[in-house]
């Protein structure tokens, strides 16, 4: 597995703080590589938009250029694909980009209910939440196994029986409003 993006800067999450260039970069995380055409059916968009931001994001370095897919039969295509398999970012001064992440999120969810999948899918599917105290020692730490684990019940590949799955995880300190 890549390392993820980091969003360390202003400039980087700038970027990434658009719910169409986030969309764009989760397609061809989750679906694979394609041209700006292909781009804007997938998200029902037209292919200008797309381009547009396909161009922002390769600027700053999410997306790059697929050479080996070719350039089409007129010579003319240009594949893209994502540049890391997830990304990561600080919540503080994430807030622009937080609110477009929610967005797509939403959408990933709604797409999950409009699709016909077996018992089975919906019964280990789900979202929930839990409280726990710690430190922020603590708090990274669990990141990181989280992480761990993720990466452990990655199969990988094509093998029978997979789906590919959006592992979502947010942790944030909480205070109760006085």
């Amino acid at each position: 597995m890549t390392e993820p993006a980091r969003l360390t800067d202003a400039a980087r999450l700038r970027a990434m703080a658009h719910p169409l260039r986030m969309g764009i970069v989760g397609s061809l995380r989750l679906d694979g590589p394609a041209t700006s055409a292909i781009l804007a059916r997938r998200l029902g968009t037209d292919s200008g938009q797309t381009s547009h931001h396909l161009r922002l994001l390769a600027r700053a370095g999410f997306v790059v250029e697929a050479t080996e897919l070719g350039k089409g039969a007129r010579g003319r295509e240009r594949w893209w694909k994502a540049a890391h398999e997830s990304t990561d970012w600080p919540a503080e001064g994430a807030g622009a980009f937080e609110d477009a992440a929610l967005t797509v999120w939403r959408q990933l969810a709604d797409n999950y209910g409009r699709q016909g999948w077996s018992p089975e899918w919906r019964a280990a599917a789900g979202a929930g939440d839990m409280v726990i105290r710690t430190t922020p020692a603590g708090l990274a730490a669990m990141q990181e196994e989280l992480r761990r684990v993720v990466d452990a019940h990655d199969l990988g590949g094509q093998a029978d029986g997979t789906e590919k799955v959006v592992v979502i995880v947010q942790a944030y300190p909480h205070r109760s409003a006085q």
